[in-house]
């Protein structure tokens, strides 16, 4: 089994893995971006926004209100690892700053709550197989011919803002109802009895045929203005670049 760090539940995971995009979700050159709309679970309001651009082993998270008024951002490298990145989240609505530093011997955390608190920082030792954020992603696609067959997979992620270890189990399951037909999917479930009093199992659609990311359900990691966690619907469209026709009309 895959032995792997995680931290506080209230921000497990999200991936896209917020969730949620990876470096190899962009790895097709004709798509320009990935726009992840994320809505509420229980009531389906639009929550916000999250559009996603790489630039060789960078990407950027660009987060915005349902108005469009842009109050958060991310910065994933992916130079160190593709499984443990290292990455910069600045959340505008409530403070909130989390720094991962991965390197081949550490990770290092540092994790802001919000504008009145002070940064907590902590040192993990990197072990082989250790997930970090977006990671996850790529570890689905190492891993996609044994999920599929049906080889349940132990894991542990790092969570910065506790700084400490959670276990979870990625294997693959039923989709939720309304995901698109013929996805695969895959749910992450929490080890701990605690855990799963708290945080729900997280189910993520992929196009099996490009093993796109298609759908997020579960806790996500962007904090409301509260600094709460809501469980999300984030559903992501691929664009290409705007290509213009003869009439100068942009068409996608």
């Amino acid at each position: 089994m895959i032995r792997l760090y995680a931290g506080r539940f209230r921000f497990v995971i999200a991936l896209l893995l917020g969730l949620a995009g990876s470096q190899w979700v962009l790895a097709d050159a004709s798509v320009d971006r990935v726009v992840g709309k994320a809505y509420d679970l229980k009531t389906g309001a639009l929550l916000y926004r999250e559009t996603h651009t790489l630039n060789n082993e960078i990407q950027n998270v660009e987060y915005s209100e349902p108005d469009g008024q842009v109050f958060g951002h991310k910065k994933i490298d992916y130079s160190q690892s593709k499984t443990a990145p290292s990455y910069t989240q600045v959340n505008e609505r409530n403070g909130e700053v989390v720094k991962v530093v991965s390197t081949p011997q550490t990770i290092t955390i540092s994790y802001k709550k919000n504008r009145e608190s002070q940064p907590e920082v902590a040192t993990l030792q990197f072990e082989q197989g250790v997930l970090v954020d977006a990671g996850f992603n790529n570890f689905i696609k190492e891993y996609w011919q044994a999920l599929n067959n049906g080889t349940k997979m132990d894991v542990k992620f790092v969570v910065p803002s506790r700084q400490t270890e959670i276990g979870f189990v990625i294997a693959r399951s039923q989709c939720k109802p309304g995901t698109q037909k013929g996805a695969e999917c895959f749910s992450m479930t929490p080890r701990a009895w605690w855990v799963k009093l708290l945080v729900d199992p997280i189910v993520v659609a992929y196009d099996p045929s490009d093993k796109r990311l298609l759908r997020y359900t579960g806790r996500g990691n962007v904090a409301n203005r509260n600094g709460d966690y809501p469980d999300v619907d984030i559903q992501y469209q691929y664009l290409k670049t705007p290509v213009k026709d003869s009439d100068q009309n942009v068409t996608y």
